[in-house]
Parts: C-alpha cells; structure tokens; sequence
C-alpha cells in the first residue's frame, strides 16, 4: 500500500537535501541514464537515493521502466517544492557572499573636538577610502573629551578613539595620526597684550597673575609647563569654550593655529611668548587590546594607510 505525505515531518536534512538534489537532476534529465553524467554517480546508487526519497517522503515518486520515465502526481509536487526550495537556498548563498563581499554593521567612533580644520588631520580621508570599501557600515560618531573617550573604548562603549595621546594606558592600542602645536593666546583688550606692545618680552612673572582656562585634569597642567604658573579660574572640556573665553578678554588659554584661523583669527586671538609657551599634542587613534574585530581592523587599515602617505 502506498503512503501519503503526511509521513515526512517537514524537517530537511543534509541528507534530505541531497537526495532532493538528485531527483531534481533525473527529472532535469528526464531520466536516470541522461543524469549519470552530471550526478557522476552509477545507475545503482541513483535508483537507490530515488527509492530513499519515495521511503522518506511516503509516496512514489515516478515511474521507471521500459515506458520509460515519468513522474507522478505526488512526484510533480515535489519537484516543484524541490525546485523553490533550492532557488531559496542559491538565494540564501547569494547573500551571504553578499555580506563577505560589502560587509554590513556600525562603527561606534569618539573624537575630541576641533580637529577637522588642521591640515595634517587625515581622517576625512580616511572615511571616504573606507566607506568606498564598504558602503553599508554606518559610523555613530560622538564628541568628548581624551579621558571619557579612553574608558569608553576600554569598556567597549567605543569601538574606536580619537584623542590626545596622554599618557599610555596598558587596555588600549595606539596608532599615531599627527602631532599639533598648541600657543598661549589672549584677546586685543587682555592686559597682556597691551602689555606686549610696550615690551616684546612677556615673562612668565609677567602673565603670572592673569586668569586663565584650561582642561579639568591637572597633568595637563603640567605637561603644559603652567602648573603652579597660571591659575585655572575657569574649566572647560571643549577647545570652542577655550576660544570663547579668551574672546572675552578676560582670560589667558592655548589654542592651536589652524583654531584661530578657523575663527577668524584677527584681534580677537595673538600669541603670548610663543617661544616660551607652546606645547605639542599627538593625536592618536585608540582601539581595544586583544582581538579587533574585522570591520575595526580595516578602519585602522586605512588610517595606517593615510599616515603612511604624509610619511
């Protein structure tokens, strides 16, 4: 007695799939001996994959004889299941090749702010040779400071850093971008400019009792060569708020050039002893220590990539 459908569960195997495999090709071919060739199987094992598949499924699925072959009710249903099952499989595998080819995903990024408008700054570069590779990343990038940016990176809030280069820190990996330099300024109205224009020696006794603004972190004040000298009356976390307040006239704060030409420069911004207070930053892209994932991998690919072409 011949069994129905109902038999098979619906789940597909491997094995399933290539017994389906093979009944595709005999109906193909319109037979067993015209689909030897491709299968590159004998005659013996195709007729037993055909009888395994009539076994699994619970039904004939063709007739095979001297008539000639032929399929079956049931047979032509399967066929026809076979055949949108594997059009789903090939387009199956054609996304996944798809993924491989143009990777898909986010890079969550962090930056200090007021870099874009040095000239030596080559991550505008960077973003276009890497977004030419892959279309269908999608970067979040956010703004804040070198310390804030570190503990994201390092607790994977961040994939990637881009910060002034500090001091080292055993988490993290660092790949050097540039260094900038960074010069004491004051407004047209500050006392020590007026004073500059009686004298073209400014010491540091001179400045000693200005105001001045700078970052929260007191080693930078250090690294700065001011701490002790300048007193910090006014803390701030981003370069515009430095710019805003020497603007004011009251106070005293390192800018870089490319800062000052950026916002016009003019009377607003002049340099104080340059050659007495002036200090380099490096700026570095930070990743995580240990494994980088491969969308990561390839940012920092195209970073090196754009430094090695300054070099």
């Amino acid at each position: 007695m011949e069994l129905g459908l109902k038999r098979f569960t619906g789940k597909v195997s491997d094995n399933d799939l290539r017994l389906l495999r093979t009944f595709a090709t005999v109906v193909k071919h319109g037979g067993f001996v015209a689909a030897e060739s491709e299968l590159q199987i004998g005659l013996p094992s195709i007729s037993r994959y055909i009888k395994d598949l009539e076994i699994r499924l619970g039904a004939r699925l063709c007739e095979r004889g001297r008539r000639g072959f032929t399929l079956t009710a049931e047979g032509a249903r399967v066929h026809e299941a076979c055949e949108k099952l594997f059009d789903e499989l090939d387009l199956f595998e054609s996304r996944v090749r798809d993924i491989h080819a143009s990777p898909a995903g986010a890079i969550r990024i962090g930056m200090v702010d007021a870099l874009v408008g040095d000239p030596n700054f080559r991550l505008p570069e960077v973003f276009d040779g890497y977004k030419a590779a892959y279309p269908n990343v999608h970067f979040n990038i956010s703004t804040t400071t070198s310390n804030l940016i570190e503990q994201a990176v390092i607790e994977n809030n961040l994939d990637i850093g881009v910060v002034f280069d500090r001091r080292p820190m055993d988490q993290l990996r660092y790949h050097f971008l540039y260094e900038e330099i960074s010069f004491l300024y004051c407004s047209e109205d500050h006392p020590a400019w007026r004073l500059r224009q009686h004298d073209d020696r400014v010491c540091a006794d001179d400045i000693a009792s200005y105001d001045f603004v700078g970052y929260p972190f007191e080693h930078e004040m250090e690294r700065l060569g001011v701490s002790g000298l300048l007193k910090r009356t006014a803390t701030v976390t981003h370069m515009e708020s430095i710019a805003m307040m020497i603007a004011s006239g009251r106070y005293l704060g390192f800018l870089t050039e490319h800062q000052v030409a950026a916002m016009g420069g003019g009377k607003r911004f002049h340099k104080i002893a340059p050659e007495a207070f002036s200090y380099a930053s490096k700026i570095s892209v930070i990743t995580r220590q240990g494994q980088t994932p491969p969308l990561v991998a390839a940012f920092i690919e195209q970073v090196e990539a754009a430094r090695a072409r300054v070099n």
